[in-house]
């Protein structure tokens, strides 16, 4: 039986990891963020959380342009390496081997490894608690067409999705894991 707890309790796991970079004149960084949506369309938005003290908050702040990427479960240290190491110590991208090219619109990193990617301009930060929730514009988006199948949905037998559990736990969704489809959508 459930039972209530006291204090906090922050549970949306498992889900997707997000890989936000960021650019501000010459310096680059890279993040993960465990909390983030996409928000809306027509136009598009994708919304970030991140803390203030965060190196890639201030960069945010300065330039008003982030990028947004999924990365393969093949990534996934590389993912919790986004996390865990300070873009104020090190060079994250190149500690990672973390592959890019500047985007299109902003400048900022789009990462080759991604199979989706958003570059985005900010249109509001605002204050949750001790997070800013950070919403983009997304101005130009990037997909890997060969992993996805005709039905616009990732084709699991060519690209394996990394699922955070939490904890520096990761498990893999792939081609084994069962397929459900519902009338009328499936």
């Amino acid at each position: 039986m459930k039972k209530a707890v006291e204090g906090e309790l922050t549970y949306s796991y498992p889900g997707m990891v997000a890989v936000v970079t960021s650019r501000s004149g010459e310096e680059r960084n890279v993040m993960a963020s465990g909390w983030h949506s996409y928000i809306g369309s027509g136009p598009a938005f994708y919304g970030i959380s991140l803390r203030e003290a965060a190196h890639s908050y201030g960069l945010i702040r300065e330039s008003g342009v982030f990028g947004v990427h999924f990365l393969p479960a093949a990534c996934s240290e590389q993912i919790q390496g986004t996390g865990t190491l300070s873009g104020r110590d090190v060079d994250k991208l190149s500690a990672l081997n973390l592959t890019f090219d500047d985007g299109e619109q902003t400048g900022v990193p789009i990462l080759r490894d991604a199979y989706v990617a958003y570059e985005c301009r900010v249109k509001d930060i605002h204050a949750y608690g001790d997070h800013y929730w950070i919403v983009g514009e997304i101005v130009q988006a990037y997909r890997d067409d060969a992993v996805f199948g005709e039905n616009g949905l990732p084709d699991l037998n060519k690209l394996n999705l990394p699922l955070y559990m939490g904890r520096a736990v990761y498990r893999v969704l792939d081609e084994r894991a069962e397929r459900r489809s519902y009338w009328p959508l499936g």
